[in-house]
């Protein structure tokens, strides 16, 4: 496809119709066998508003070619942390279902992020005569998500009642 300006275009035409004033006579098969490809005649204004728009719109591919990147490294890194919380949970259950000792903490942990496995290892536990005890599997971030949330509860109990006296402990 060929795209000419209108000024280009105005020239050719002008051309062609000299050539019908001064009697060159063409057959109307060679005029189409001439001008078999398509034309478009554009202004200066309307190519560069042509030129402005696919601009921007290779702008917004490569802007979201990015975000498309930067989504999955987060995607990545998302599975990540749940498939190291479900290797944990994993291990605390297996703990648990071998009649071992594990931390309170570790067992609420597994409570708490994966209910239906803890369920699992409670009711399949074997009793053992001499269970191991074992040191808690949860790292200092594993820590403070749980104490966040049990510290805003024991906080509210310790509390004085308005108007009353301390609850007994």
């Amino acid at each position: 496809m060929e795209i000419k300006s209108t000024d280009r275009l105005r020239r050719s035409s002008q051309q062609v119709r000299s050539e019908e004033r001064k009697g060159s006579v063409q057959t109307p098969k060679s005029r189409l066998q001439k001008h078999r490809e398509d034309r478009l005649a554009l202004s200066q204004q309307a190519l560069a508003m042509l030129e402005e728009q696919n601009r921007r719109a290779r702008e917004e591919q490569e802007r979201k070619k990015l975000e498309a990147k930067k989504n999955s490294g987060n995607e990545i890194d998302a599975a990540t942390k749940a498939l190291k919380k479900m290797m944990k949970c994993q291990k605390i259950a297996a703990r648990i279902q071998a009649g071992d000792k594990v931390p309170p903490e570790d067992e609420r942990y597994l409570q708490e992020n994966d209910p239906q496995t803890y369920q699992m290892a409670i009711a399949l536990r074997q009793p053992k005569e001499g269970p191991k005890e074992w040191d808690t599997l949860l790292d200092d971030e594993d820590r403070e998500g749980d104490s966040s949330g049990s510290a805003d509860v024991s906080g509210e109990e310790d509390a004085p009642e308005p108007g009353g006296e301390a609850p007994a402990v």
